[in-house]
């Protein structure tokens, strides 16, 4: 016959169904939303680390082959010179010895076969110097590639290594608790599990008090804070509420030059209007920007995720970051090669095409998609070493509820009367326990 009596696994102290299951569901929701937190945070800072990694070594690749196509420039230009120089000297010479040419002819047509054939040779040499001084260039740049990445993998290496201690003391210190310890850890976790609770309870009834204009404040603050981040050598400059203009003004720099501005505007609201992409296309005509970006978490009818409407990128938050990365780029790039207008107006059009397109969002749908299987996977990891360790801990406690018994019997023998009747020592002990019975139960009743 179905009782409503349940056992706990730990001490074996009896509770009812619906205090039982209560206790495991706020275990497990708890558990849950840590592992979640953290596994968030590992691929924010692992995503900001890669891209930051990515856009310096493209800076070094830059200004290393600018600095070696210079110098071989200017070496080819020199020995041009010197070579250009040693033919006008000869031709020089044969127009002030004409009455002699045909005397000297044999003489001249040697020295001049001798001084080209030494004007190759330095210049062959030269080319030759300069093509080692590259090469030197290439590798060390590809030593230092090498080198970041091997830093790279032992600093994953290294972190991997530290959880995995981490993970190990653990459980060491699980296995070393005794009763009393388990029973208090899990008595605080609960009292940790309520104020967590009450301050959620509390946030929620803020954030319902709050306004449109208010919730679109903070999700311009966290651009704001992750543009700059991510973009420390631009300048980004957040215009204040009751201004003129877009939310944020992202101006890229390269060495020191304007390569021109990005602006962004947040909407945090229920329902789209067409007036947001109205109002951030005058801005960005009043600003000179090349490019604006609206980050909304609504969309005109039949789009989703990102689109452009009226020559304005729409997008949802999470991918401004990464969209303003390419734009910043190609910006960088068309600056250094110096296109015209109508040539950044082509490309730009072609890179807005393929943004937007049906392969190019599935790819990034693909990557979302394979980010959150790397989290799903770490919580049922960290799910399957919570059930080991619960029943790691059952085990330990009934080893503990044997030894004892065995020591109440060995102590009734010996401290025990010859007619076999129970010490008065024995007697207190077998209604009041040795300490541990009566403080287990006053722990589970705090429960």
């Amino acid at each position: 016959m179905e009782t409503n009596i349940e056992q706990c696994p730990l001490c074996g102290t009896e509770l009812s169904k619906i205090k039982f299951r209560e206790i495991q569901s706020k275990l497990r929701e708890e558990d849950q939303r840590k592992a979640t937190e953290i596994a968030q945070v590992e691929a924010v800072t692992r995503q900001r680390l890669e891209q930051q990694f990515k856009l310096d070594l493209e800076k070094q690749l830059q200004a290393t082959a600018k600095k070696a196509k210079e110098e071989a420039e200017q070496q080819v230009k020199k020995v041009a010179a010197e070579r250009d120089q040693a033919n006008k000297k000869l031709k020089d010479a044969q127009d002030r010895e004409a009455e002699i040419r045909k005397q000297s002819q044999r003489e001249l047509e040697k020295a001049k076969l001798a001084a080209e054939k030494k004007a190759n040779e330095e210049a062959e040499a030269k080319i030759k110097k300069v093509a080692t001084e590259r090469d030197q260039i290439a590798k060390k740049l590809k030593d230092s590639q090498e080198r970041e990445a091997e830093n790279l993998k032992q600093a994953q290496y290294e972190a991997e290594k530290q959880r995995q201690k981490e993970l190990a003391d653990q459980r060491q210190v699980l296995e070393k608790d005794k009763t009393l310890a388990l029973l208090k850890q899990q008595s605080a976790s609960a009292r940790d599990r309520e104020a967590l609770i009450k301050k959620m309870q509390l946030l929620e009834n803020q954030l319902k008090k709050k306004t449109p204009n208010e919730l679109g404040d903070g999700a311009e603050i966290d651009l704001f804070e992750a543009l700059r981040e991510s973009f420390s050598g631009d300048k980004i400059t957040r215009i204040p509420k009751g201004q003129m203009g877009a939310d944020i003004v992202h101006e890229v720099l390269y060495k020191g030059e304007t390569c021109g501005r990005i602006i962004v505007d947040s909407k945090n609201r229920q329902s789209w209007q067409n007036v947001f992409v109205t109002k951030l296309r005058q801005d960005q005509v009043e600003a000179g920007a090349e490019h604006a970006i609206l980050a909304t978490t609504v969309f005109p009818a039949g789009r989703k995720e990102m689109c452009i409407e009226s020559g304005v990128i729409v997008m949802a938050p999470a991918r401004v970051v990464y969209i303003v990365q390419l734009l910043r780029q190609a910006m960088v790039t068309m600056h250094v090669k110096g296109l015209s207008i109508k040539e950044r107006t082509t490309k730009m059009s072609r890179l807005y095409k393929l943004i937007t397109s049906e392969s190019y969002s599935g790819k990034f749908s693909e990557a979302n998609k394979l980010t959150q299987d790397i989290l799903d996977l770490e919580v049922q990891e960290k799910t399957s070493h919570d059930n080991v360790w619960k029943k790691r801990g059952s085990l330990v406690k009934r080893i503990h509820n044997v030894l004892r018994e065995a020591e109440t019997e060995v102590a009734a023998i010996i401290e025990g009367s010859d007619d076999g009747e129970a010490p008065p020592a024995f007697r207190a002990k077998s209604t009041g326990g040795d300490g541990v019975g009566s403080k287990e139960t006053v722990a589970w009743t705090k429960h």
